[in-house]
């Protein structure tokens, strides 16, 4: 009890740092001089995520340590692209990110790979095992970087539901409108790009995504992957999906307006009066999306683009 009480005071003192609409759209001097602005901010957020972590247990504890293995999976992915395209292991580092203590990946030896068979059958055997199984299964079926990286994050995904399922009912209560929106998201659009952008078939497209008991459950995914279009498919979404994204035209615009949704939740469970995991994750979620806007921004201003491109890109990447 002692424990959520430092926790609750923990996670209001770090919401109250977010930064607002105006200040992430002029970031300070300071940051756009910095040449190691992204360095820095990534060691602030984890700074801040390994308080958090500290004196959680049991499965509260795992569930927030297997999401910050995203930093992993975002560096197995550059990786991968960098051998696909055949850039050197130096070239390919300096585009990674440092995780320090967080990370589990065996970096150097995968760096040090001649091939992408050769580099999933060392990540094997790492903690990252049963990715690298499904994966390379996946690659040597077609050799395509999209399937690839779809099946690299579907079967990150789907451990992610193991942990969210092996919390206690309350937890999982206090969680679900986050995990759902997240979830709901991935898939809707995923399915959108691959049934419409790759032209994959109906039941290659189902395989790709991740079985939830959210709104995009399994019976409403194998619907809506039958179908011909993506306008058909933001027609039958269900309640209240399809409210929410009633006009929008492209992939894209479905995408901001599922990130803007899930920034809503996720500010929504902040105000929860006592701790809860879904507390937590709701600040690593915000943060998470306000670092990548900062990034993006800090970027923009350097390479001296228009306020109106800056603010597409910070917005595509908030999540």
């Amino acid at each position: 009890m002692n424990n959520y009480a430092y926790l609750n005071a923990r996670v209001s003192i770090f919401a109250g740092r977010l930064l607002s609409d105006t200040r992430l759209r002029h970031p300070s001097e300071d940051l756009l001089n910095d040449p190691h602005a992204e360095h820095t901010a990534l060691m602030s957020m984890l700074a801040d995520f390994k308080v958090l972590i500290r004196p959680l247990s049991g499965g509260a504890r795992d569930l927030l340590m297997y999401w910050f293995q995203k930093g992993d999976i975002a560096n197995l992915k550059t990786i991968v692209r960098g051998k696909i395209a055949g850039l050197e292991a130096p070239v390919i580092s300096a585009q990674l990110l440092a995780l320090g203590t967080l990370s589990a990946l065996p970096m150097k030896q995968l760096l040090r790979t001649e091939d992408i068979g050769e580099l999933l059958r060392l990540l094997e055997k790492s903690h990252y095992g049963a990715i690298a199984r499904q994966s390379r299964r996946v690659f040597e079926k077609n050799h395509q970087l999209y399937s690839l990286d779809a099946a690299i994050d579907r079967h990150y995904l789907l451990g992610f539901m193991q942990k969210v399922r092996a919390l206690d009912a309350q937890q999982r209560q206090y969680l679900s409108p986050l995990i759902s929106i997240l979830m709901d998201r991935f898939n809707l659009l995923w399915l959108l790009r691959y049934r419409f952008a790759y032209h994959l078939s109906a039941a290659e497209t189902y395989y790709l995504l991740v079985p939830t008991p959210y709104l995009l459950n399994r019976q409403n995914l194998h619907k809506l992957v039958e179908l011909n279009s993506a306008q058909e498919v933001l027609d039958q979404l269900p309640e209240p999906l399809y409210h929410l994204l009633l006009n929008t035209d492209t992939t894209f615009a479905v995408d901001q307006r599922l990130t803007l949704e899930t920034q809503r939740i996720a500010q929504k469970t902040l105000t929860l009066q006592n701790f809860t995991l879904a507390k937590a994750f709701a600040y690593v979620l915000l943060r998470e999306m306000e670092n990548r806007r900062i990034m993006a921004i800090v970027k923009g201003k350097r390479l001296n683009l228009k306020e109106n491109i800056m603010s597409v890109a910070a917005e595509a990447l908030m999540f």
